[in-house]
């Protein structure tokens, strides 16, 4: 679906995959070096999550 570069160069990666179980997931990929962090969320935890990131977001003062 989409990668992000992160300001440290670690590498967000964003795919839309299907479990064995018919169940629609999206995976978030880390890659920090030779590390990675996978993480497997439902539509319900990506949208809590998604939405508490808009969150901080929306109130970052860089001043």
């Amino acid at each position: 679906m989409d990668q992000i570069t992160a300001p440290f160069g670690q590498v967000i990666e964003i795919r839309q995959i299907l479990h064995d179980s018919g169940v629609r997931l999206l995976r978030v990929i880390i890659r920090d070096g030779g590390k990675y962090f996978t993480l497997e969320l439902d539509p319900a935890s990506a949208y809590a999550w998604g939405n508490q990131m808009v969150e901080w977001a929306r109130n970052y003062d860089p001043g």
